[in-house]
């Protein structure tokens, strides 16, 4: 798809919205598109051990934490 068809794809399902609340969140992205998220600092020492758990293995399965937790997910 080119850029000027998307542009009309978008256009055309925009004209097509009824929704104001959904209108509204569409306007506020378009307004912030030159923001950047910048991840907080007190995140990232915890992003990073988890990249370094995954890289050696220390993970489970998410089938493996809801058998583990099945009673606590479920109340």
């Amino acid at each position: 798809m080119t850029l000027t068809e998307l542009k009309k794809s978008i256009h055309n399902k925009i004209d097509d919205l009824n929704d104001p609340k959904f209108l509204e969140l569409v306007n506020r992205l378009i307004d912030n598109k030159d923001q950047v998220f910048k991840v907080p600092e007190e995140h990232i020492a915890g992003i990073e051990q988890g990249i370094k758990d995954i890289k050696n293995g220390d993970f489970i399965s998410m089938e493996e934490f809801e058998k583990r937790y099945e009673k606590w997910l479920n109340d």
